[in-house]
């Protein structure tokens, strides 16, 4: 999981460049779904100003990542 702000010290570009080398960016109807994932977080910076930044979002974090990490696993060829 690729998990960052809207205005993020990350750049959206970069993140996006990174989920696509790890499967992701494809049509899932078409292909499945990629066992990699994109989040970006609206309104949310990097570390400042305070209560903006991603560790901020606690709530929505909670939300993302279980899931993600409870998911199956995908056996390998």
């Amino acid at each position: 999981m690729i998990l960052l702000g809207d205005s993020d010290v990350v750049r959206l570009e970069y993140a996006i460049e990174l989920f696509r080398l790890l499967g992701g960016g494809v049509m899932g109807d078409l292909e499945g779904m990629p066992t990699s994932q994109l989040a970006v977080l609206p309104g949310t910076a990097h570390f400042v100003p305070p209560g903006l930044g991603l560790l901020d979002r606690a709530d929505w974090l909670l939300d993302l990542i279980p899931p993600f990490l409870d998911a199956p696993v995908p056996e390998s060829d």
